[in-house]
């Protein structure tokens, strides 16, 4: 980091490079516990989540869809270095387990405090949650979205 208290769009980019290594617990590492997470839109997944475990129990249907590894590119950075605020745009490489590519795009305005995203505001093409979704819910049981949720939070997940 610079002088500054916020991160340097290359700290981003690095913290956010996990997430396109599928290094999904890595990336959480630089969340706070006590996130305050929205989801923007009227989708499955549009809600106000507070906390980490929150934010990953909500995801957890559509990861539990998604083959692993789930892999989220940065396309943009804008923010950040002195400024608490960063905007990190995003696409998604991946396949759902029924086969139907997932390919969608984020933007998350997230604000940082001591290098950990502490509160995040996220926009991405509902459609394509809906239609994930509806699509994939009977392939998912209810065991496989608690699995996901501790593959997203812990790193010593066996």
């Amino acid at each position: 980091m610079s002088g500054s208290p916020y991160p340097t769009k290359a700290r981003i980019r690095e913290i956010f490079t996990c997430l396109a290594e599928g290094n999904v617990p890595s990336f959480y590492a630089h969340v706070a516990d006590d996130v305050e997470w929205t989801v923007i839109g009227s989708h499955h997944l549009c809600g106000h989540y507070a906390g980490k475990a929150a934010v990953a129990a909500a995801m957890a249907p559509i990861n539990a869809a998604i083959e692993r590894p789930i892999k989220l590119h940065v396309t943009s950075i804008i923010g950040g270095e002195v400024e608490s605020w960063a905007v990190i745009e995003l696409v998604a490489e991946a396949k759902c387990k029924n086969g139907m590519p997932y390919n969608n795009t984020y933007s998350w305005s997230t604000r940082w405090e001591d290098d950990k995203i502490v509160e995040a505001r996220a926009y991405m093409d509902g459609v394509l949650i809906n239609r994930i979704w509806e699509e994939n819910q009977s392939k998912s049981s209810s065991r496989a979205q608690l699995g996901d949720i501790r593959f997203l939070l812990d790193d010593n997940t066996t």
